[in-house]
This record gives C-alpha cells, structure tokens and sequence, in this order.
C-alpha cells in the first residue's frame, strides 16, 4: 500500500468499503450490467457515471484501496501558513459548540483576526472547506450535538431493506395528515379534525398499495384496514368513489416490515399475519432507516396534502399565521384520490 493509503481517514476507508461490496455484487452477480450498474449507484447516491468510473478503476485488481479519493500531484497552498492556523484554532475554539452556532459571524472573527495580523483574509468557502479537513463527522456530532444519537445516525448502518420482486416486502407506518378536514352537514363545512394515515408500501416498486384515512390514532383495526386493502382488489372501492385511475397494485404480501409500536405487536396482528403466511420484521430505534420506503412515500403524499386548503404545515412555525382549522374545505372522502396522485 502507498503512504496515501495509509493516510486515508476511517471515513474514506467506510467509505471505499461499501463502494466495493457494491461493486461485487455487480461483478459476481446475473444481472444485466447496466441493471446493476444503476442500482449501485442509487444505493450508494452517486450517478451512473461515477459508479461505471469507480467499476473501471476497482475491477483489475478488486482493492479497497482503488476506491479511495485520489489527492495525487500535490497543488501548490494558495493560504499562507499563518492563516491556516488561524482558521484552524478559531474554527476549533468556536466551531465546535453545543450552540451549534453559525459558520457565517465565525467567518468574521477570522477575517478579523486576519486583518489584525496583516494578512489577506480568507472567503467562506475557503473556511467551510476547511471543516472536513480539521474535524470527522463523528467528531462534529459528539461536541455539537448532546448524547450518542446524532453520531450514530452518521456511521454505515447495513441491512438496508432490498426486494427483488413486487410483494416480496411490504413496509407498513402511521403518520398525521398534514391537513385539516371538514364534515359536510346541511351543506355546510363543520370541523372536525386531522386525521392520521396509514400506508402499506411496496419496496421493490415504491408504489402505495394500501392504506386507511381515519380521525381515530392508529390502531389494529387501521393497520388491518390498510393490509386488507393491500391484498384485495381496487377496481370497486375505485368506482365507488368515482375515481377515474388506474390502481393495479394488489395481493398478498410474503413479508411485511413494521416498526415497534404496539398494534404491530398485538396477538391480533400476528396472528392474523400468520394465518396468511405472511413473515413480520420488526425496526427498532436502532434499524429505523429499514422503514425508508415507506418514509418517503409519507413524505410525499404530506407535500401533496400541504398544498391544499387547510394545511397544517410541517411545525407550528412553519404554519405561522395560516389559520387551518378556518381554510379547511376538504372531506374524508376528498382525499383518496389526492393520495393516489401523490406517488404517480
């Protein structure tokens, strides 16, 4: 190994290490190249071009190493040695707060430090690049961030949920409509409250296929609701309510993902799980990125529903002075069609 390998950070090292599990699979694996080509690369969050480059460079010899950022050609420092360390020991002394203050006033202690010692003060990318270099991710969360939580959440967390085939994993979750909505009566529009959803999600195809609308907290009976819809078919419930779109989704799952809430852990639901052969897999505080598809679907569907009257906004200041409970114009059975459109 070269000096520079042996320099890398652990964070380069995680880094180049998940890029080569991928990059195994797609050479070890049946797939078509560009089929594997394209799933690495949205696992690993890079362009299909990025990760054809790093197959190019790690195939020869299947190192690690090959995968590391290449720093060769040593560039000349534009940043005289008294202002590096005058960034750095100002980032160190002021940076890495509890407070979590801004980049942007640090900035200008710096240029003021810099001005006092007769030397050219640096921009604020220059700065902000500089933070990478001086401190790990790992460090930033320990002493700008209370407890264990937030560094945590930064390290390679595998068991990343992945289905091949449609059904093969289902994610279920509850969340609070962002909105609020209204009970038609005597043709008048009464308030009545928000509602919470629930969705099953498909992982192989991020497709909603079921899910249950209710103004009562989640429970066994809405997660029943929602897998039953999941399982039948939708062409009734669809013209019942007058929505012209296709919704093809159905069947019975072969597993479903659920986190710990106590619904999910009731005799009724696994029991009721078993007696159609379905496996449940539970996440917990610590394997909660294994909920991720069903996650952004929620996500989602709260945007679409956030603009629409009524909204409630994601956080009391992010409603600011909307009144939500006044502008609410929509009904229960508004709704569906507005979840459906969400994920198309």
């Amino acid at each position: 190994m070269t000096p520079h390998e042996y320099e890398a950070s652990d964070e380069a090292w995680a880094r180049a290490t998940r890029i080569g599990r991928e990059l195994d699979r797609i050479l070890d694996g049946q797939e078509p190249m560009r089929t594997a080509v394209a799933w690495a690369a949205s696992e690993l969050r890079l362009s299909t071009r990025q990760a054809y480059n790093h197959l190019r460079r790690y195939r020869t010899e299947r190192r690690v190493s090959s995968l590391l950022p290449r720093t060769d050609g040593a560039r000349r420092a534009r940043i005289s040695p008294a202002v590096e360390e005058i960034i750095s020991a100002t980032l160190r002394e002021m940076w890495l707060q509890p407070e979590q203050p801004d980049l942007a006033p640090i900035v200008d202690e710096i240029r003021a430090r810099c001005d006092s010692e007769g030397l050219d003060p640096p921009a604020y990318v220059t700065v902000s690049k500089r933070i990478p270099r001086l401190f790990t991710l790992e460090e930033i969360a320990r002493r700008r961030h209370s407890g264990g939580i937030s560094p945590r959440r930064l390290k390679p967390r595998p068991g990343y949920i992945r289905a091949k085939h449609a059904l093969d994993v289902i994610q279920i979750d509850h969340t609070p409509a962002d909105i609020q909505f209204v009970e038609v009566i005597d043709d008048q529009g009464i308030y009545v409250g928000r509602p919470y959803l629930t969705i099953a999600a498909d992982v192989a195809t991020s497709a909603i296929i079921g899910f249950c609308l209710t103004l009562e907290q989640p429970s066994r009976l809405s997660v029943a609701l929602c897998l039953a819809q999941a399982m039948c078919r939708k062409e009734d419930w669809l013209a019942a309510r007058d929505i012209n779109h296709s919704w093809p989704m159905y069947g019975r799952p072969r597993q479903v993902v659920v986190d710990s809430a106590m619904e999910f852990r009731s005799t009724s639901f696994i029991r009721g799980c078993a007696e159609y052969g379905i496996a449940i897999q539970s996440r917990n505080k610590v394997t909660v990125h294994r909920g991720g598809v069903v996650e952004r679907l929620l996500g989602k569907v709260n945007t679409v529903l956030r603009s629409l009257p009524g909204k409630t906004g994601r956080s009391i200041a992010d409603r600011g002075e909307y009144l939500s409970e006044e502008r609410a114009r929509l009904s229960l059975p508004d709704c569906p069609s507005r979840i459906l459109m969400a994920w198309h």
